[in-house]
């Protein structure tokens, strides 16, 4: 699994490969801050908590494009918080209606998924995308995670899990089957054990063979990812 951290350093990362070296570890950027570290990473619209300025991320995405040492892994498109309806309808917009800049259309896109529909109904509404990105309480991601890795797969589609949270959130998130994840409880609190506890959960690394949604595997591995 890939572990991607809003706003870490690369002593930061450096650590965390040191606590869960069986698994990658990237950064999570946003248009509020974005570093030009080098290293794998995923770039975020900014939408949670109500900011989202979509010249803004537009332009991120462009200095993205232009000026970071990489692409980013994935962009998660531009969605309303808590709204399923919403963002299906801000997804298709900014997917086909809205003006992006050069090369945009080359990087993995993920829709995210919300509180407010049915599962199913939200995968059967997805287009243009690579991947998926779940939101939602703890509570919500806990109740449906099975079944949106198990739809994520049957699609071949990618699935990210935005911050698991507590002490066993990234197990879960393994176990589940994610093929990524972010958080920033670790480095914001020194939750290092949280990596600890991962490493301890992890049974195997770099295989081809176990894909999001197989019962008999407890990791969701991406063979591109595996370094």
């Amino acid at each position: 699994m890939r572990l991607y951290y809003t706003g870490a350093s690369p002593d930061n990362l450096r650590k965390a490969r040191e606590h869960a070296p069986s698994h990658s570890h990237g950064y999570g950027w946003t248009p509020q801050k974005m570093t030009p570290h080098d290293g794998p990473y995923f770039l975020d619209n900014g939408a949670y908590g109500g900011h989202f300025d979509g010249d803004v991320w537009v332009s991120t995405l462009e200095e993205a494009l232009t000026e970071m040492p990489t692409e980013p892994d994935f962009v998660v498109l531009p969605d309303v918080p808590g709204d399923a309806k919403a963002t299906i309808e801000t997804h298709r917009e900014w997917l086909y209606d809205r003006p992006m800049c050069l090369g945009a259309g080359e990087i993995m896109r993920y829709w995210v998924l919300q509180p407010g529909l049915p599962i199913a109904d939200q995968f059967e509404a997805i287009e243009g995308c690579q991947g998926v990105f779940v939101g939602g309480s703890k509570r919500w991601l806990r109740a449906h995670g099975d079944q949106i890795v198990a739809e994520a797969r049957e699609r071949d589609l990618r699935a990210h899990v935005g911050n698991p949270g507590g002490k066993d959130g990234l197990v879960w998130a393994y176990k589940t089957g994610f093929d990524s994840c972010d958080t920033t409880t670790i480095f914001q609190n020194g939750y290092w054990h949280y990596l600890d506890r991962l490493e301890q959960a992890t049974e195997e690394t770099g295989s081809p063979d176990p894909k999001p949604g197989d019962p008999e595997s407890e990791q969701a591995t991406v063979t591109e990812w595996s370094a």
